[in-house]
């Protein structure tokens, strides 16, 4: 495949670079498409389909586009992908549906479509169960797939986040480009580079994604105690947030690996903290402190044994978390700047709501303040 990238902020600027690239005898038949809030995406897309596309996106909390990262903008990524070698899906989400009950038609889907798929999917960041999702996939298709992908964003205004698919824009639903694995190679990372510290806890309360206890008293009385922090009974407390960002969970996963979950706000009236994606009562929990300087180098490192054991792709995928871009700060623009160097290949990602990947010698999950990485080469 050859890639393309493009960048912008606006739609028109986008869509001149794309012409020109066509004009210049590029034929792309595929575009991944991130768009800041304030992007018209549904535009975009029937400008990209009118010029022979399929077309999967996801509004954003910020783009990367190779080593650049904008905030409201937008960053393409065109392949010329064989037309059959992919396919594209989307579905809402009905009235009292779960997301594992769509994620399951996607997994059958996928199944259906290629003995070996590789699925990349993008959820409403709002309203979509990013656990469930993982699961529900691998349910519908009946067998292991590799998965790839993440939430939505709307730049921390937490109002509407937005997929996209060829053929409609919807704020409640999910998307999907499906794969031939026998036909496009891909390769996956899910690092966060994220350090737990201190004894375990055990979730001795909590239900789907909100906490309630750990180790037999209050989570919140665990939080003020163990950080000093005061004022985590207010639910209009943005401490919350902060917390989020600075002190998120890892939660212990039975094969060994863990995911970092991190703390949004409170749920009114019960004392419990409602956390980005489950966490399973009875499960192994640590605190993650702030990180240090070579958080880079180790995420660096990880995705270095990554590259070493696979060809050099096409184009690498990037989804990294909101909350890790706050916690990092210009230290981001870092991390970005080092991966895209590491191989050298075209680079397009956005920042999340959270994150679809699987980590070294673990299967596929959902994380939160995770960078989940993907590499593309069409097979020859």
């Amino acid at each position: 495949m050859t890639p393309r990238v493009t960048s912008g902020l606006d739609p028109s600027t986008v869509l001149a670079e794309v012409d020109r690239l066509r004009a210049a005898g590029d034929r792309p038949t595929l575009a991944l498409a991130f768009c800041g809030p304030d992007q018209d995406l549904d535009v975009l897309r029937a400008a990209l389909v009118s010029r022979g596309m399929a077309v999967v996106g996801a509004s954003t909390a910020g783009e990367i586009a190779d080593a650049s990262l904008t905030e409201d903008g937008i960053a393409l990524l065109l392949l010329d992908a064989p037309k059959d070698a992919f396919s594209v899906w989307s579905d809402r989400r009905a009235e009292g549906e779960t997301s594992a009950t769509v994620a399951e038609r996607l997994g059958r889907f996928a199944a259906d479509r290629y003995a070996d798929p590789v699925v990349i999917t993008f959820g409403s960041g709002l309203t979509t169960d990013g656990e469930a999702v993982v699961n529900g996939v691998q349910a519908g298709a009946g067998r292991p797939v590799t998965l790839f992908g993440g939430l939505a964003g709307d730049n921390l205004r937490m109002v509407e986040t937005r997929v996209a698919s060829s053929s409609d824009v919807l704020t409640d639903g999910l998307v999907g480009l499906v794969l031939d694995g026998a036909r496009i190679e891909t390769q996956g990372l899910a690092t966060s580079g994220w350090q737990p510290v201190g004894v375990e806890k055990t979730v001795t309360r909590s239900e789907g994604n909100v906490v309630f206890e750990l180790d037999g008293e209050s989570v919140l009385d665990v939080y003020g105690d163990t950080f000093g922090i005061e004022g985590l009974r207010d639910p209009e407390a943005s401490i919350v947030m902060d917390i989020g960002v600075q002190f998120p969970l890892s939660i212990r996963r039975d094969d060994g690996t863990s995911v970092i979950r991190a703390p949004l706000f409170p749920a009114p009236g019960t004392g419990g903290l409602v956390f980005a994606g489950g966490v399973p009562e009875g499960g192994r929990v640590r605190f993650c402190v702030p990180p240090s300087l070579d958080i880079v180098e180790r995420v660096v490192a990880q995705a270095s044994a990554l590259r070493d054991r696979a060809p050099a792709p096409d184009a690498v995928l990037l989804v990294a978390c909101k909350a890790r871009h706050t916690a990092l700060g210009p230290i981001a623009e870092d991390e970005v700047e080092a991966l895209y160097r590491l191989w050298g290949a075209p680079l397009v990602g956005y920042f999340s709501y959270g994150e679809i990947g699987a980590q070294h010698g673990g299967a596929c999950d959902f994380h939160n303040e995770t960078c989940s990485i993907l590499t593309l080469r069409e097979r020859v």
